[in-house]
């Protein structure tokens, strides 16, 4: 009869495994505009739950009742940083083709998972498990401090690609929030903080002692990592898909046509604002750096330059300071006394509450009621 004894930390590491496979599953067979990130995804969840499989295996035995589990490498910890990056890489940019290489990141896992076979094959002769031979001793600590280095490295450049695609949005729509990833930015502040306090331990550890803390010290971080995982598979799952209001998003890559700088620029830039402002073009909802390119007949690069540089300022603010412009005016005009705040502000080309409240109160420094309130009470 096999006994199995669980504690908190098992049992929940357990049903964290669990859960992690469903959702990686899910992942894998999403029907998601995104389905090549979505995959990345998935082998970061399935990566963290075969990782915490293997703790569970060796934690409760259950290798003494299943020899052959043993000798199946269930870690590939120094993949989960390149599928981290390439899940967010994946995310943000539509255009990116099969042609870049992808296979070099994964080679220090080959390795690590070359490394357990060696251990395997090290530890079958000497009747012991392979974490039970001298090189183990060695090569797993530093496995495990270059798996969280690794980490940390990728993770810093996804915080940077993920700030980088927020700024390449902001200049080229004007409801730019819809298309923010604020809530990776969260989770992946918690995770690279995980990451650095489990850095911290593990040296600690290794200098003082010896690497002889067992793996219910280890518990919290890999629960930790468990719970990340998880929160942002199901992050990842329930939101819906970004649909961008144009479909061909290499604009940004193309090359700018030549302007004189100066007096030209500064022609352009008046004689674009004249054109946003006498057609009205800023109430469209759904106006895109390249929708207002392809009115004007320009190219994209050309009106992101006029306006960055001639205007001063980025395509979002400036579309969006026309349109609380046109609410504040409409807010002045006792015709539109009985409208509703919502009303207005669709009728001037927001498209969401929340869009509108935010920017609102950024150039007013007041809220819609609050700047009501202020015509009738100056």
């Amino acid at each position: 009869m096999i006994n199995l004894s669980f504690n908190i930390y098992t049992l929940l590491i357990s049903l964290s495994v669990v859960i992690a496979i469903t959702f990686g599953f899910l992942l894998v067979f999403s029907s998601h505009a995104t389905k090549r990130a979505d995959r990345f995804l998935a082998a970061v969840v399935f990566t963290v739950a075969f990782w915490n499989s293997s703790l569970l295996i060796l934690e409760l035995d259950i290798y003494q009742f299943m020899i052959g589990i043993i000798w199946i490498p269930f870690t590939y910890t120094l993949a989960l940083g390149p599928c981290l990056y390439f899940y967010v890489k994946y995310l943000t940019i539509t255009d990116l083709t099969l042609k870049q290489k992808i296979w070099p990141h994964f080679i220090p896992m080959l390795i690590q998972v070359g490394l357990f076979l060696v251990q395997v094959f090290i530890a079958i002769p000497q009747a012991k498990g392979y974490f039970q031979t001298q090189l183990f001793k060695v090569v797993d600590p530093i496995v495990n401090v270059l798996a969280i280095l690794s980490l940390l490295i990728y993770g810093c450049f996804t915080r940077a690609h993920i700030f980088k695609y927020h700024q390449w949005v902001q200049e080229n729509y004007s409801h730019y929030h819809r298309y923010q990833l604020n809530w990776l930015i969260r989770l992946s502040s918690v995770f690279l903080l995980l990451m650095v306090v489990w850095l911290v331990y593990l040296l600690v550890d290794y200098v003082m002692f010896d690497y002889q803390l067992t793996f219910k010290h280890y518990y919290p971080f890999h629960l930790g990592l468990a719970v990340i995982s998880i929160w942002l598979s199901v992050e990842a799952y329930i939101k819906p898909d970004i649909i961008y209001s144009d479909t061909d998003l290499k604009i940004v890559e193309q090359t700018d046509d030549q302007l004189e700088p100066d007096k030209e620029l500064q022609e352009q830039a008046l004689w674009l604002k004249n054109q946003i402002e006498k057609n009205r073009l800023y109430l469209d909802p759904e106006l895109s750096l390249k929708s207002l390119a392809s009115t004007l007949d320009m190219h994209p690069n050309v009106t992101s330059r006029i306006i960055n540089e001639g205007l001063g300022v980025t395509f979002s603010d400036c579309i969006n300071e026309y349109r609380v412009n046109a609410v504040k005016q409409r807010l002045s005009d006792p015709s539109y006394e009985n409208d509703t705040f919502l009303a207005i502000a669709f009728d001037c080309g927001f498209n969401s509450k929340t869009t509108f409240n935010r920017i609102f109160k950024k150039y007013c420094s007041k809220t819609p009621i609050q700047f009501r309130k202020s015509l009738k009470n100056p």
